[in-house]
């Protein structure tokens, strides 16, 4: 099979933290540590495993911030790599176990999430045991090499490749109804969903949300689709984000540049701009809740700002390491700042139902939430760099949501 396999490299990983802004090719070209390679195609790895034919797969920001070197090194103990990336993913069941309990042709999305039961480490950990394995304190041990989800797993091919693997834990059937461009975001919206349940915005509330790329464009639909009742502001920066998100159900768009943000917060009930000694304007109010879908260190410093007394702050976008932060804002206004990244057993009614599933369900029952038209770039596996510089050049390409599209070959 055809896949594109990440080798790591520490002086390329360097140079693309150096340079890769300017010099695309350190990504895309010849000399870029990602290759498109022939390999061996998976095999069954257990009863209770399946092989599965790839249809769509996503371009994440993750794999982004691997291939541009930004990503922290303080991740890095829970990849293993060479590894095929990709981890957003519907594709159909092309061998299944005797314990798999769907056929083949059976179209599935992928957790990419790698459990203890995966690894045959019995009795699971805590976080496996709850239904988390993105949160798997076990990560690095059993018969499965480091990480925590397919995609970063030298073991387990991800979905830039025409072939993976799969455990049954991880595969949810798509309904028959919905396309494959929808399903291929059930991953992301995942991701957003799991995000706003992690502490549901009270009804009225008045919830921010910046950054208009694929995470914050599908936090602002999982709040639609949770049906949560409030007042929606999107910072984004250019206007097919804008336009997007205002279709998924945002009230309010703002340009979050300069003191944007800033302005926008002070204009919320009970709010005000004071001028300190030194520095930016500070807040009194702001916004009840701030979903922060960038993780740079202006975003982090505005989400910072802008949040309310007895507000909360969620780290859904992938920081690393940030300095030149002032934490005042915290203590000051008693802020809670809770981090966000996978999804698991969610129990948003008492009973327990995964995220892919509720995800899946909310999209059923909203057919006229055109999530589909984040994706906005396709191309077959052989154009990957044509892919990725796509999804690198936003502002000349208008990328949202890039994906590789296996069907016509498959």
């Amino acid at each position: 099979m055809q896949a594109l396999v990440y080798h790591l490299s520490l002086p390329k990983v360097l140079m693309a933290r150096l340079l890769a802004a300017r010099r695309p090719g350190l990504v895309t070209g010849p000399g870029s540590p990602l290759q498109l390679t022939d390999m061996p195609a998976p095999e069954l790895r257990g009863d209770d495993w399946a092989v599965l034919a790839t249809r769509l797969a996503g371009i994440c920001g993750t794999d982004l911030g691997l291939l541009t070197g930004q990503s922290s090194p303080s991740a890095s103990p829970f990849n293993s790599f060479p590894a095929v990336l990709g981890h957003e993913v519907v594709a159909t069941i092309r061998e299944a176990g005797s314990r798999v309990p769907y056929p083949p042709g059976t179209r599935v999305v992928v957790d990419p999430g790698i459990s203890c039961t995966m690894r045959g480490l019995d009795p699971p950990c805590p976080a496996c045991r709850e239904g988390f394995p993105y949160l798997c304190r076990r990560c690095t041990e059993g018969a499965l090499a480091p990480a925590i989800i397919i995609g970063f797993n030298r073991d387990l091919p991800g979905g830039w490749g025409e072939m993976m693997a799969a455990h049954a834990g991880q595969l949810f059937p798509v309904p028959e109804e919905m396309s494959d461009e929808r399903a291929v975001l059930v991953e992301p919206l995942a991701v957003a969903v799991h995000a706003v349940l992690r502490r549901k915005p009270q009804p009225g509330s008045r919830v921010l949300v910046i950054g208009a790329g694929t995470i914050g464009l599908c936090t602002v639909a999982a709040l639609r689709l949770l049906e949560v009742d409030c007042h929606i502001t999107l910072a984004a920066r250019y206007s097919f984000q804008a336009e997007l998100g205002r279709s998924l159900g945002a009230d309010q768009i703002i340009d979050g540049r300069g003191d944007g943000l800033l302005h926008a917060a002070a204009d919320q009930p009970w709010s005000s701009l004071h001028k300190p000694v030194m520095g930016r304007p500070v807040l009194r109010g702001g916004f009840d809740m701030v979903y922060d879908c960038v993780g740079s260190r202006s975003s982090l410093d505005d989400a910072l700002r802008v949040t309310a007394e007895g507000g909360t702050m969620v780290l859904v976008g992938g920081a690393g390491d940030v300095g030149g932060l002032d934490w005042t804002f915290v203590w000051l206004r008693e802020l809670s700042i809770i981090g966000s990244a996978g999804y698991g057993m969610e129990k948003p009614g008492g009973e327990p139902i995964h995220t892919f599933q509720l995800t899946m369900d909310r999209m059923m029952a909203r057919p006229d939430l055109p999530v589909e038209r984040m994706i906005t770039h396709r191309f077959p596996l052989a154009e990957y760099r044509s892919a990725l510089t796509a999804a690198l050049g936003r502002r000349s390409s208008r990328a949202i949501k890039v994906v590789f599209d296996y069907r016509q070959s498959g």
